[in-house]
């Protein structure tokens, strides 16, 4: 009997599909019933080969040089990574395809281009390794739901329809191991120290850098504003005249003098009512930023979280740049609202929800018809699950928000300035997003006066503060956003049509599946670190930014936001994968044939230095671009402990417990050789690491 052969992304998407199609029991390898065999990748199971691959010389790798800079492979190819776990699952989807009764095999990756990229490539690898050819198919799973599954595993998409996502894919791959390798090593033998280099890190860390040589650089000046105070029914009310604030104490003295007789005046009160509308839906940027701002959540850890609950149907995809739905959603809307049966929302067909025209691939995060049982969910999934609900029900309440705001404007003398009151007149959509306070004032009367208090304060101006995470998702999203107005507050200067018109033409940095994990790389390289929520730059990060300017590389973000547009042309057919590769190998050759000398500097420049070595006891540990090892290695010492352990990165604050406490933290994430996860801690037995439960 023929079968169609269904590879998923991961194994709890796996799952998901196996009891969708009505399987039980449980499920390891694989499932396979009459119609059906399931199985699951582990995400990544294929890797670009590195230059001394592609030479047959692995030598080369150990040891780098400039002579063969830059490196261009004649032909890209993928390896199988260098993990048992994941060398056994690719040879069992490699006897899963190679079997007579299967005859189509279905893409079931997540619904982007990461997900067709991963599976594509481990398909076709394994065609071209047994010389033959089967049918490929693509599901889109959006939302993550048992339904959904059966609706698109009956309308079963031919692989061709989504080819030009898979040739943008492999070509983002390309280019990044075309700046990244390169670069790298290029930069990495100049200096005499290591230099990860790639497309995306370089703007990231430009924008901290240059943040923090503003707040370094920074000349505070005094200034003297006039502190104005009046009194109304025993309650003093402070009022801001902006123009009465100088930079010469003097002037700011003389003013005072004349305004010493003087009286404020209210000149007139405005009463007005204020229809107010919710915020727009979510979209991962946004959600990630709201999150920060609102929770102190790592963008990475909301990442997490979304993710989570996209793969127990909870909510639609989460890795998504709009925040709207496309008009013909407008159908599965309805029938959401439907199920929800709550009686403050109706269906709104508005354009600030639907408007398909800012919509490319995947639309807003909203919730599905699944619903959790909200006491089963972890207290932090609980919490993001209510937001993205929360902010889906203020979109359609049928309620307006009306606001009372009375507006009193002063004068004195010249001088004008105004308080505003706010009054909440209907709730409308703040019972479920309150996202604005009462804020009372007095009542006062037209043409009142009063005698104000002056008093000059002597004030200095202050630096912008350090990025945040948040900053930087703002800043890849619009990457020429200005974040700064003259008084310290953020800029709005981008239109809505005119920020989508960008996102839609791909001006932007990396993608919103990648930036949390940039974020982290740049953190766990070396070149910012994080403190108070805050990014701050290292030495090592200032000398990897003068490095790329010593070297010309001028890679910054307006050229990064350049290559992201020429991958969406390749999307939209407009541009082909050797146009675009070409384009970035012209580049490097531009760069290293300059061939600029630089002095170099000691390799161990300014390395954090995390413990001592706990099996000779002399040497300092120190981190490498592949691990954490003693200083002492030249004398014999071989303590090493790989920054990847199980398929886990293992940071520098987990180093530092190890060493200064004997074990880590639990750490969770580690994934046996067989896929399955767990969590644990690291001790130190006998000179070894080794796992603890």
């Amino acid at each position: 009997m023929s079968k169609i052969l269904i590879i998923a992304e991961k194994p709890s998407l796996a799952k998901t599909i196996i009891k969708a199609v009505g399987g039980k029991g449980t499920f390891k390898d694989f499932y396979e019933d009459d119609k059906y065999i399931i199985t699951s990748q582990f995400g990544h199971l294929l890797e670009l080969k590195s230059i001394g691959e592609y030479q047959n010389n692995l030598e080369r790798d150990k040891k780098w040089t400039l002579n063969d800079l830059p490196y261009f492979p004649k032909e890209f190819q993928y390896k199988v990574k260098n993990d048992l776990g994941i060398k056994a699952r690719y040879d069992l989807i490699k006897e899963l395809i190679k079997r007579l009764d299967v005859i189509e095999i279905v893409n079931a990756g997540d619904p982007d281009r990461e997900g067709e990229t991963l599976i594509n490539i481990v398909v076709y690898r394994i065609f071209d390794e047994l010389q033959l050819k089967k049918k490929v198919t693509r599901i889109w799973l959006d939302p993550l739901t048992e339904e959904k599954i059966r609706e698109e595993l009956q309308n079963r998409k031919p692989i061709e329809d989504t080819k030009n996502l898979f040739i943008e894919g492999k070509t983002r791959a390309y280019l990044d191991w075309l700046y990244g390798i390169n670069l790298t090593e290029y930069n990495t033998l100049k200096v005499g120290k290591l230099m990860n280099t790639g497309r995306v890190i370089i703007p990231l860390v430009r924008w901290v850098y240059d943040r923090d040589m503003q707040i370094k650089n920074f000349v505070p000046e005094k200034y003297y504003p006039i502190n104005i105070t009046i009194n109304k029914n025993g309650e003093n009310i402070k009022l801001d005249f902006k123009e009465l604030k100088f930079k010469n104490k003097l002037q700011a003295e003389n003013t005072l003098n004349e305004l010493r007789d003087k009286k404020i005046n209210v000149v007139d009160i405005e009463s007005k009512e204020q229809i107010k509308q919710p915020k727009k839906l979510f979209s991962l940027s946004t959600l990630q930023t709201y999150m920060f701002q609102k929770h102190k959540k790592p963008i990475s850890k909301t990442l997490e979280l979304v993710q989570s609950l996209y793969e127990r149907g909870y909510l639609t995809y989460p890795r998504t740049d709009t925040e709207y739905l496309s008009e013909d959603e407008k159908d599965k809307v309805k029938e959401l609202l439907r199920n929800i049966n709550n009686t403050d929302l109706e269906f709104r067909d508005l354009k600030s929800i639907f408007d398909s025209n800012k919509v490319e691939s995947h639309t807003a995060i909203i919730i599905t018809n699944k619903t959790p049982k909200i006491e089963e969910l972890k207290e932090d999934e609980k919490q993001l699950y209510l937001i993205v609900r929360n902010r889906f029900f203020a979109n359609f309440v049928k309620e307006e928000c009306i606001l009372d705001k009375t507006i009193v404007k002063f004068d004195l003398g010249e001088y004008k300035t105004n308080i505003t009151g706010t009054a909440i007149k209907q709730q409308g959509y703040l019972k479920y997003e309150n996202d604005i306070g009462e804020s009372e004032i007095p009542n006062f009367n037209l043409n009142e006066e009063f005698i104000p208090t002056l008093k000059i304060e002597e004030n200095e101006t202050t630096p912008p503060s350090h990025l945040s995470e948040a900053d930087l998702i703002k800043l890849c999203k619009n990457p020429f956003k200005n974040l700064l107005k003259e008084n310290g507050e953020e800029s709005e200067n981008n239109s809505d049509d005119d920020e989508y018109k960008k996102i839609l033409e791909g001006s932007m940095i990396g993608t919103e599946a990648t930036r949390a994990i940039m974020m982290e790389k740049i953190k766990n390289v070396g070149y910012v670190k994080e403190e108070k929520n805050k990014l701050v730059i290292t030495d090592y990060g200032i000398k990897f930014i003068e490095t790329l300017e010593l070297l010309n590389e001028n890679l910054w973000k307006e050229k990064t936001a350049e290559l992201n547009k020429n991958l969406k042309r390749i999307y939209k057919g407009e541009l082909s994968s050797d146009e675009v590769i070409n384009i970035a190998k012209q580049e490097l050759k531009d760069i290293m044939s300059q061939n600029i000398m630089i002095t170099k500097v000691n390799s161990d420049i300014n390395k954090e230095i995390l413990g001592k070595c706990p099996k000779c006891s002399n040497g300092d540990i120190i981190e490498n671009s592949k691990g954490y090892g003693c200083s002492n290695w030249k004398n014999g010492c071989n303590f090493f402990i790989w920054k990847n352990i199980a398929s886990k990165n293992i940071t520098k604050e987990n180093i530092k417990d190890l060493l200064s406490k004997g074990e880590t933290t639990e750490v969770k994430g580690f994934r046996s050789k067989f896929g399955k996860t767990f969590n644990c801690r690291l001790v130190i037995n006998n000179g070894k690491i080794e796992f603890k439960s």
